[in-house]
């Protein structure tokens, strides 16, 4: 079989003072067959001047801009990168940050499985967390994590499966089944894996080394402060699309019953959409009677407990 190109989708906004580094730890990859599509979400400081510099003479990498067709945001810019990727023939897609550094056998041990079964719909590595303080302080650190599990969806969803958006190296007959939801700021690669998890539950392959770096500084979108409530806002936009999905594609599982039965009842206050399961679970035939009990059970305390607190208010 000859060797597989990887399509990188480098996503950009605004790392001038990063990116170079992440270019260079690209273009140092032991697996030469590769293109970088680098797609710039509008930057206002040197982001497009610097990458221009550095990919003169390699025609592997093409820097582009996003167009105002595509909503502001990294999930608008990776499905940017998608439909470059699609028209440009994308066999394998590689999804990657602007300030992150991609370890040199990173391409070439996650490859190799495809190599093997060209079926899979991804494989997935282990990473380290760069953390860089405020000031010269950086503190490297390189979790244990389980990525092996016979449901994806059910162990992302209950943060079982930790999969960074930059681990998977996704076929992209698979990915591009699939898009991310541009009206989430963030939470938007939790959420567009759980689909894939509960659509395609298994069929990929654990890479079993640490392959890129992934930095954290106040700069990212995950490190800095949540002040406009952005983060918990899309996060509770994700749990209801997730909910709807399911449950309009009949993808349920008892953990993704329970799980959303106990978000909607104590974290995001929405009996509407526990009713909704109550009645998936009634007219299944897999998930059992207990879990009915369970859902009932909590639609009363729950419903009781607003009560109580509504009565005590009064009082006060």
């Amino acid at each position: 079989m000859k060797d597989l190109q990887v399509t990188i989708l480098l996503a950009s906004h605004n790392r001038a003072s990063f990116i170079v580094e992440t270019l260079k730890s690209i273009k140092n990859q032991t697996y030469s067959n590769w293109v970088c599509y680098i797609t710039d979400d509008n930057s206002s400081d040197r982001t497009a001047e610097v990458v221009k510099d550095f990919i003169k003479g390699d025609d592997r990498f093409s820097f582009h801009t996003k167009p105002a067709t595509y909503k502001k945001g990294l999930s608008g810019t990776r499905n940017f990168g998608m439909d470059l990727a699609r028209a440009g023939g994308a066999e394998l897609i590689q999804f990657f940050d602007d300030d992150d550094i991609m370890y040199p056998k990173k391409l070439e041990l996650q490859v190799k499985p495809f190599i093997r079964n060209r079926t899979l719909n991804f494989t997935v590595c282990k990473y380290e967390k760069i953390i860089q303080m405020n000031g010269d302080e950086t503190i490297i650190a390189s979790p244990e994590l389980n990525l092996r599990h016979e449901h994806i969806g059910d162990a992302v969803l209950t943060g079982r499966f930790k999969m960074n958006s930059l681990s998977g190296l996704w076929n992209m007959d698979l990915i591009d089944k699939f898009r991310f939801d541009e009206r989430l700021r963030y939470a938007e690669e939790w959420e567009l894996f759980i689909r894939i998890g509960y659509e395609y539950p298994n069929n990929y392959e654990v890479v079993d080394h640490f392959l890129f770096g992934y930095r954290k500084h106040p700069g990212t979108l995950t490190m800095g402060e949540d002040a406009d409530y952005e983060r918990r806002k899309s996060t509770s936009v994700s749990r209801l699309i997730l909910v709807n999905y399911l449950t309009d594609n009949n993808l349920h599982t008892k953990k993704s019953i329970i799980f959303f039965t106990r978000s909607f009842l104590t974290y995001q206050y929405n009996p509407e959409v526990v009713e909704r399961l109550l009645v998936y679970v009634k007219k299944s035939t897999t998930l059992g009677t207990k879990l009915e009990f369970f859902i009932k059970g909590g639609l009363f305390l729950s419903k009781l407990h607003y009560k109580v607190l509504g009565k005590i208010s009064t009082w006060v």
